[in-house]
């Protein structure tokens, strides 16, 4: 028998949402606007998520207007939500509204219905294991337009600031080939004292309040990535696949961060979409508490990453 409980409920000032629990763990999703997981924790601990309460991050420039009406504005709410790459002002589609949910076995699906302009239905799909903090979320986007689109599916966590990103990059041997694509916004300075760049690893830490603002993105072949902070490790798993057409120079992973937070981001390939055909892209998260970084530079940390990231 499932221990999974669902629970419609009042979430700070983001109206009504759904709780999807099992005792040990708990994703929140709104259902007033988004959908965005506003809330994934361990019972009794700290949301690891972002979260605008203030509403104070948006996008209404005179893009967003031209697009999709005089009086638009996208939020970023916090949380994690689904989106289409690569990024343009149509990608900001305004999702203030009421989101529709369906109950599954093990938690359940979440739409916003299809997209004023460019005629995409965005589904999540959330699903919680009996017991632990394993969860499955499942992203699709349907073409609900009479014309092709070519679009990769994306998925964004926007999390707390003060912690510390950890990403394992590629380290097969491919002899006289190249085995990583790093891609640079223009705003990304090397020197930016958040990135620490090692041989098998990359580290980003969000500090709250920097000046500026910082991306980069990857071939992340090994699929999996991690965040700590306050002593909670959230790590992400995905599926890197090899030969398929990446977005943004070949990226299935992207790290941003500035003032507020740090998104940890992963695509799905590129793909061209016919009218009422589905793109499909799941990441597997995990929580885990009292865990802190090691001393002892990139050894301990592939050490630590061994036994926290890579592992499955």
């Amino acid at each position: 028998m499932s221990t999974i409980v669902l629970k419609e409920l009042s979430y700070k000032n983001y109206g009504r949402c759904l709780s999807i629990s099992n005792g040990e763990a708990e994703l929140i999703v709104t259902l007033d606007v988004g959908p965005r997981i506003i809330c994934y924790r361990l019972n009794a601990g700290e949301n690891v998520f972002f979260e605008d309460t203030e509403r104070s991050i948006c996008n209404k420039s005179e893009g967003i207007k031209k697009v999709f009406g005089p009086d638009a504005v996208w939020y970023i709410y916090g949380g994690h939500r689904l989106w289409a790459s690569p990024e343009y002002d149509t990608t900001y589609n305004p999702d203030n509204g009421p989101v529709e949910y369906k109950a599954t076995e093990n938690g359940a699906r979440f739409s916003a219905g299809v997209q004023s302009v460019l005629k995409l239905r965005f589904e999540m799909e959330v699903r919680l294991d009996d017991a632990g903090s394993g969860a499955r979320i499942i992203h699709r986007i349907q073409n609900g337009s009479e014309k092709p689109v070519e679009l990769a599916p994306w998925a964004l966590s926007v999390l707390a600031p003060g912690g510390v990103e950890v990403i394992p990059l590629n380290t097969e041997d491919t002899g006289y080939l190249p085995n990583r694509v790093i891609t640079l916004w223009p705003y990304t300075r090397l020197t930016d004292p958040r990135l620490c760049m090692m041989d098998k690893y990359i580290t980003v830490s969000s500090v709250k309040g920097a000046p500026d603002k910082f991306k980069l993105g990857f071939n992340l072949r090994k699929g999996c990535v991690a965040y700590l902070n306050k002593g909670t490790l959230f790590v992400k798993r995905f599926i890197h696949k090899d030969g398929a057409q990446y977005p943004d120079g070949g990226c299935s992973f992207e790290t941003y961060t500035d003032a507020n937070f740090l998104e940890c981001e992963t695509l799905g390939p590129l793909v061209k979409l016919e009218k009422g055909e589905t793109a499909e892209h799941e990441e597997r998260w995990s929580l885990k508490a009292g865990v802190s970084l090691p001393d002892g530079g990139e050894k301990a940390l592939d050490a630590f990453a061994k036994e926290h990231i890579l592992s499955r």
